[in-house]
Protein backbone atom coordinates (compact mmCIF):
# COMPACT_ATOMS: atom_id res chain seq x y z
CA UNK A 1 0.00 0.00 0.00
CA UNK A 2 1.37 3.35 -1.19
CA UNK A 3 0.11 7.01 -0.64
CA UNK A 4 1.26 10.34 -1.43
CA UNK A 5 0.38 13.60 -0.02
CA UNK A 6 1.33 16.85 -0.48
CA UNK A 7 0.05 19.48 2.52
CA UNK A 8 0.97 23.29 2.83
CA UNK A 9 3.19 23.95 6.09
CA UNK A 10 -0.30 24.74 8.04
CA UNK A 11 -0.62 23.27 11.85
CA UNK A 12 -4.20 22.92 10.90
CA UNK A 13 -3.25 20.21 8.23
CA UNK A 14 -1.66 18.39 9.51
CA UNK A 15 -4.93 16.14 10.91
CA UNK A 16 -5.17 15.30 7.00
CA UNK A 17 -1.51 13.88 7.15
CA UNK A 18 -2.74 11.54 10.02
CA UNK A 19 -5.62 10.84 8.58
CA UNK A 20 -4.00 9.82 5.80
CA UNK A 21 -1.46 7.69 7.53
CA UNK A 22 -4.24 5.73 9.75
CA UNK A 23 -6.15 4.92 6.09
CA UNK A 24 -2.74 3.39 4.89
CA UNK A 25 -2.20 1.45 8.07
CA UNK A 26 -5.39 -0.28 7.94
CA UNK A 27 -5.42 -0.80 4.53
CA UNK A 28 -2.20 -2.66 4.81
CA UNK A 29 -2.77 -4.09 8.17
CA UNK A 30 -6.29 -4.61 8.36
CA UNK A 31 -9.13 -3.81 10.94
CA UNK A 32 -7.78 -5.69 13.16
CA UNK A 33 -3.92 -3.81 13.22
CA UNK A 34 -2.37 -3.22 16.54
CA UNK A 35 -3.63 -0.15 17.80
CA UNK A 36 -0.63 0.82 19.91
CA UNK A 37 1.65 0.67 17.05
CA UNK A 38 -0.84 3.18 14.77
CA UNK A 39 -1.05 5.67 17.34
CA UNK A 40 2.64 5.39 18.12
CA UNK A 41 3.35 6.01 14.71
CA UNK A 42 0.71 8.90 14.41
CA UNK A 43 2.54 10.80 17.35
CA UNK A 44 5.51 10.49 15.68
CA UNK A 45 4.34 11.66 12.44
CA UNK A 46 2.66 14.66 14.00
CA UNK A 47 5.78 15.68 15.54
CA UNK A 48 8.20 15.26 13.14
CA UNK A 49 5.73 17.77 10.68
CA UNK A 50 5.30 19.81 13.16
CA UNK A 51 8.78 20.51 13.33
CA UNK A 52 8.77 20.95 9.83
CA UNK A 53 5.99 23.50 9.68
CA UNK A 54 7.73 25.69 13.37
CA UNK A 55 11.52 25.12 12.29
CA UNK A 56 12.17 24.80 8.57
CA UNK A 57 9.40 27.17 7.23
CA UNK A 58 9.18 29.16 10.28
CA UNK A 59 5.74 29.22 10.64
CA UNK A 60 5.16 30.06 7.26
CA UNK A 61 1.71 28.37 6.37
CA UNK A 62 2.03 28.10 2.53
CA UNK A 63 5.42 26.14 1.46
CA UNK A 64 4.79 22.19 0.66
CA UNK A 65 5.58 19.43 2.67
CA UNK A 66 5.43 16.05 0.73
CA UNK A 67 4.02 12.42 2.34
CA UNK A 68 5.40 9.28 1.46
CA UNK A 69 3.66 6.38 3.05
CA UNK A 70 4.59 2.74 2.59
CA UNK A 71 2.89 -0.06 4.53
CA UNK A 72 3.07 -3.90 3.83
CA UNK A 73 2.06 -6.33 6.21
CA UNK A 74 4.55 -5.74 8.39
CA UNK A 75 5.76 -2.07 8.62
CA UNK A 76 4.97 1.12 7.87
CA UNK A 77 7.46 3.85 6.93
CA UNK A 78 6.58 7.44 6.08
CA UNK A 79 9.22 9.66 4.67
CA UNK A 80 8.51 13.44 5.01
CA UNK A 81 9.98 16.16 2.36
CA UNK A 82 10.66 19.47 2.58
CA UNK A 83 12.16 22.80 1.06
CA UNK A 84 12.52 25.05 4.21
CA UNK A 85 16.04 25.25 6.11
CA UNK A 86 18.04 21.71 7.05
CA UNK A 87 18.26 20.81 10.50
CA UNK A 88 20.78 19.58 12.84
CA UNK A 89 19.16 16.88 14.82
CA UNK A 90 22.26 16.68 16.60
CA UNK A 91 22.31 20.32 18.37
CA UNK A 92 19.11 18.94 20.17
CA UNK A 93 19.25 18.88 23.68
CA UNK A 94 18.36 15.56 25.37
CA UNK A 95 15.21 16.65 27.41
CA UNK A 96 15.31 17.45 30.95
CA UNK A 97 12.25 15.47 32.68
CA UNK A 98 12.34 16.97 36.55
CA UNK A 99 11.16 20.32 34.28
CA UNK A 100 14.41 22.70 34.80
CA UNK A 101 14.65 22.75 31.00
CA UNK A 102 12.08 22.96 27.87
CA UNK A 103 12.63 21.60 24.80
CA UNK A 104 13.76 18.15 23.20
CA UNK A 105 10.63 16.20 23.71
CA UNK A 106 9.58 16.21 20.06
CA UNK A 107 12.86 14.42 18.88
CA UNK A 108 12.47 12.67 22.23
CA UNK A 109 9.02 11.09 21.11
CA UNK A 110 10.20 10.45 17.57
CA UNK A 111 12.69 8.16 19.07
CA UNK A 112 10.30 6.37 21.41
CA UNK A 113 7.88 5.82 19.12
CA UNK A 114 9.13 4.45 15.85
CA UNK A 115 11.74 1.58 15.44
CA UNK A 116 13.80 3.55 13.12
CA UNK A 117 14.15 7.42 12.28
CA UNK A 118 16.44 8.79 9.71
CA UNK A 119 16.95 12.66 8.88
CA UNK A 120 17.53 13.28 5.25
CA UNK A 121 19.89 16.18 4.34
CA UNK A 122 20.01 16.83 0.29
CA UNK A 123 20.66 20.04 -1.86
CA UNK A 124 16.77 20.87 -2.54
CA UNK A 125 15.04 18.59 -0.48
CA UNK A 126 15.47 17.89 2.87
CA UNK A 127 13.31 15.60 5.74
CA UNK A 128 12.70 12.83 7.86
CA UNK A 129 12.24 8.94 7.43
CA UNK A 130 10.04 7.43 10.07
CA UNK A 131 9.49 3.50 9.93
CA UNK A 132 7.34 1.02 12.76
CA UNK A 133 6.70 -2.50 12.33
CA UNK A 134 3.23 -3.67 12.90
CA UNK A 135 4.43 -5.72 15.94
CA UNK A 136 5.27 -3.57 19.19
CA UNK A 137 8.54 -4.96 20.07
CA UNK A 138 7.81 -4.61 24.19
CA UNK A 139 10.70 -4.85 26.89
CA UNK A 140 14.56 -4.76 26.42
CA UNK A 141 16.70 -1.75 26.32
CA UNK A 142 17.16 0.64 23.34
CA UNK A 143 20.22 2.57 22.52
CA UNK A 144 19.69 6.51 21.46
CA UNK A 145 20.91 6.93 18.26
CA UNK A 146 20.26 10.05 16.06
CA UNK A 147 20.47 8.35 11.99
CA UNK A 148 20.82 11.42 9.23
CA UNK A 149 21.90 10.69 5.62
CA UNK A 150 24.14 13.13 3.46
CA UNK A 151 24.27 11.38 -0.13
CA UNK A 152 25.33 8.01 0.21
CA UNK A 153 26.59 8.67 4.19
CA UNK A 154 24.79 7.65 7.03
CA UNK A 155 25.48 9.14 9.80
CA UNK A 156 24.65 7.81 13.40
CA UNK A 157 25.23 9.99 16.62
CA UNK A 158 25.45 7.97 19.75
CA UNK A 159 23.00 9.96 22.19
CA UNK A 160 24.48 7.73 25.29
CA UNK A 161 26.93 8.50 28.03
CA UNK A 162 28.69 5.11 27.53
CA UNK A 163 28.99 1.80 25.85
CA UNK A 164 29.79 -1.12 28.08
CA UNK A 165 29.20 -4.71 28.64
CA UNK A 166 25.76 -4.08 29.63
CA UNK A 167 24.93 -2.40 26.31
CA UNK A 168 27.20 -3.26 23.86
CA UNK A 169 24.55 -6.19 22.50
CA UNK A 170 21.77 -3.11 22.54
CA UNK A 171 24.49 -1.09 20.76
CA UNK A 172 25.19 -3.63 17.86
CA UNK A 173 21.46 -4.95 17.50
CA UNK A 174 20.39 -0.50 16.79
CA UNK A 175 23.54 -0.52 14.23
CA UNK A 176 22.27 -3.33 12.37
CA UNK A 177 19.34 -1.34 9.87
CA UNK A 178 21.93 1.09 9.20
CA UNK A 179 24.57 -1.45 8.27
CA UNK A 180 22.05 -3.32 6.11
CA UNK A 181 20.91 -0.17 4.46
CA UNK A 182 24.61 1.65 3.77
CA UNK A 183 27.97 0.72 2.83
CA UNK A 184 29.47 4.60 4.26
CA UNK A 185 29.13 5.44 7.81
CA UNK A 186 30.35 7.88 10.28
CA UNK A 187 29.46 7.28 13.92
CA UNK A 188 29.65 10.54 16.10
CA UNK A 189 30.70 10.20 19.94
CA UNK A 190 30.45 13.54 20.85
CA UNK A 191 28.38 12.70 23.91
CA UNK A 192 29.92 9.24 25.00
CA UNK A 193 32.40 9.68 27.99
CA UNK A 194 32.80 6.08 28.40
CA UNK A 195 33.73 2.34 26.85
CA UNK A 196 35.03 -0.78 27.71
CA UNK A 197 36.56 -3.74 25.73
CA UNK A 198 33.23 -4.90 25.08
CA UNK A 199 31.97 -1.71 23.97
CA UNK A 200 35.11 -1.16 21.39
CA UNK A 201 34.13 -5.19 19.87
CA UNK A 202 30.82 -3.58 19.33
CA UNK A 203 32.78 -0.84 17.20
CA UNK A 204 34.82 -3.22 15.67
CA UNK A 205 32.09 -5.72 14.75
CA UNK A 206 30.57 -2.90 12.56
CA UNK A 207 33.92 -1.86 10.96
CA UNK A 208 34.20 -5.40 9.88
CA UNK A 209 30.74 -6.05 8.65
CA UNK A 210 31.24 -2.50 6.11
CA UNK A 211 34.71 -3.66 5.02
CA UNK A 212 33.02 -6.77 4.04
CA UNK A 213 30.44 -5.37 2.31
CA UNK A 214 32.85 -2.99 0.26
CA UNK A 215 32.27 0.25 2.65
CA UNK A 216 34.32 1.72 5.62
CA UNK A 217 33.50 3.18 8.87
CA UNK A 218 34.79 6.67 10.26
CA UNK A 219 34.92 8.18 13.52
CA UNK A 220 33.75 11.50 14.83
CA UNK A 221 34.03 14.24 17.98
CA UNK A 222 35.36 11.39 20.66
CA UNK A 223 35.99 12.93 23.31
CA UNK A 224 39.33 12.46 25.64
CA UNK A 225 38.55 9.45 27.86
CA UNK A 226 36.86 7.47 25.20
CA UNK A 227 39.70 8.48 22.53
CA UNK A 228 42.51 7.31 25.47
CA UNK A 229 40.96 3.69 25.05
CA UNK A 230 40.94 4.06 21.39
CA UNK A 231 44.74 4.72 21.37
CA UNK A 232 45.73 1.71 23.93
CA UNK A 233 44.08 -1.02 21.39
CA UNK A 234 45.32 1.33 18.50
CA UNK A 235 41.87 1.75 17.13
CA UNK A 236 43.18 4.68 15.12
CA UNK A 237 45.29 2.21 12.73
CA UNK A 238 42.93 0.50 11.36
CA UNK A 239 39.59 3.19 11.50
CA UNK A 240 40.02 7.07 10.26
CA UNK A 241 38.92 9.02 13.00
CA UNK A 242 37.99 12.92 12.59
CA UNK A 243 37.47 16.34 14.23
CA UNK A 244 34.08 17.31 12.43
CA UNK A 245 31.37 15.59 11.55
CA UNK A 246 31.77 17.23 8.45
CA UNK A 247 35.27 16.25 8.30
CA UNK A 248 34.52 12.87 8.56
CA UNK A 249 31.36 12.91 5.98
CA UNK A 250 33.81 14.86 3.18
CA UNK A 251 36.44 12.20 3.88
CA UNK A 252 34.53 9.65 1.77
CA UNK A 253 34.31 11.66 -1.50
CA UNK A 254 38.08 12.40 -1.01
CA UNK A 255 38.98 8.69 -0.31
CA UNK A 256 36.84 7.99 -3.89
CA UNK A 257 38.41 10.57 -5.75
CA UNK A 258 41.84 9.23 -4.50
CA UNK A 259 41.14 5.79 -6.04
CA UNK A 260 39.54 6.96 -9.25
CA UNK A 261 42.81 9.35 -9.90
CA UNK A 262 45.09 6.20 -8.67
CA UNK A 263 42.65 3.98 -11.07
CA UNK A 264 43.31 6.40 -13.71
CA UNK A 265 39.64 7.52 -14.26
Amino acid sequence: MTCRLEITSDLKRLGELRSALIECCKQAWGEGANRESVERLELAVQEAASNIVLHAYGGQPDRPIVAEIEADADVCRVTLLHQGRDFDPTAVQIPAFDGSRFGGFGQYLIGQCTDEFVYLHGPTQRGIRLVKRRQTTRGGQRMNFIVETFGDVAVVTVNEEQIDASTADHFRQAMTPVLQAHRHVVLDLNRLNFIDSRGCGAILSCLKALTEAGGDLHLCRVNRPVRTVFDFIRLHRICDIYETKEQAVDAFRIKAEARQKDAGL
